[in-house]
């Protein structure tokens, strides 16, 4: 009965149902950075879908989160089981965030994670899923202090709280497993009780599900983890807008923004993302009905937005 208890537990903190997931995903996570002055990696893909796929499903395989799939494509919902043969597009390019290529960046509404190895040359990215409503991890700079493989969790007391209603009374200490919530991988930044993890349940990963924690596919985390030490710093961002320049063309990439946070995705702060990345000494026309447009209706993808004429 123990077990069992501890089996829905898991469930009302993810709030989901298992949703079964390919655990190879078939998109690299590790890009060569762009030449100077450049933003973009990765390319976009256009699939057909088996009979029977979800956005979970192939989020998974494509090294993504299910939010994206879901922005990238109109209709398509939470848990919706596909038709074969349907057209999707897959987002898999990326606008890197406009900072130093250093350490880890969390960007939350983009529920995705950078990491750039000390070489210099190159970017790891992964999706992740992050905190619910009212249990965002604090948006501020911090750094990795310790890592564990098969860790005990200790639930904190909005938790316990939580399953107390649920009529669920949690252990003072829960032992590594298959129902601890944190996988076998877990990484601790100098946030207290914030980490970043692996997680028993892969259909949160592009979901606003957890209780502040940052959760990875065990199949990334297995990447990052051995790479990274104490002393990394991370950043947290609540970017949904991203603007970046390629071979002369200016592209944004908007995502839904944090609901409790939703000023940060107006009009007027993409406006202002996009005067700040304009060259003093060059022309650039842009398309401001498109900027319009993805300030409504935020997909997720990069899309070309203006150029140099000079």
């Amino acid at each position: 009965m123990r077990r069992r208890s501890l089996w829905y537990f898991v469930k009302n903190v993810i709030a989901a149902t298992c949703i079964c997931a390919s655990s190879q995903a078939l998109f690299a996570a590790n890009f060569t950075l762009p030449a100077q002055g450049n933003a973009l990696i990765g390319e976009i893909n256009y699939i057909s879908t088996n009979h029977g796929d979800t956005p979970a499903s192939i989020a998974s395989r494509y090294n993504i989160g299910q939010n994206v799939i879901i922005s990238a494509n109109p209709g398509v919902k939470e848990n919706y089981a596909m038709p074969g043969g349907r057209y999707l597009k897959i987002p898999t390019r990326f606008i890197l965030p406009p900072l130093p290529h250093k350490g880890i960046i969390v960007n939350l509404p983009e529920m995705r994670l950078y990491y750039y190895p000390g070489n210099g040359g190159e970017v790891m990215t992964f999706p992740i899923g992050i905190g619910r409503i009212g249990k965002t991890i604090p948006i501020e700079n911090t750094s990795i202090a310790r890592k564990v493989v098969n860790p005990t969790w200790t639930p904190p007391e909005d938790i316990r709280e939580f399953n107390r209603q649920q009529g669920i009374e949690l252990p003072d200490v829960m032992p590594p497993g298959p129902d601890n919530p944190l996988g076998p991988y877990a990484i601790y930044l100098r946030i207290p009780t914030f980490l970043i993890h692996s997680t028993i349940f892969p259909e949160s990963i592009g979901r606003r599900a957890s209780f502040g924690c940052i959760r990875m596919n065990e199949t990334d985390i297995k990447q990052f983890f051995p790479i990274v030490t104490a002393g990394i710093p991370v950043i947290i961002l609540d970017m949904p807008n991203k603007v970046g320049w390629d071979s002369g063309h200016l592209f944004l990439e908007a995502h839904p923004p944090l609901e409790e946070r939703e000023s940060s995705s107006s009009l007027t702060s993409i406006v202002s993302e996009i005067q700040r990345a304009l060259p003093a000494d060059k022309v650039t026309l842009i398309n401001w009905q498109l900027v319009s447009y993805l300030s409504s209706q935020p997909d997720g993808v990069p899309h070309d937005i203006g150029f140099n004429i000079n």
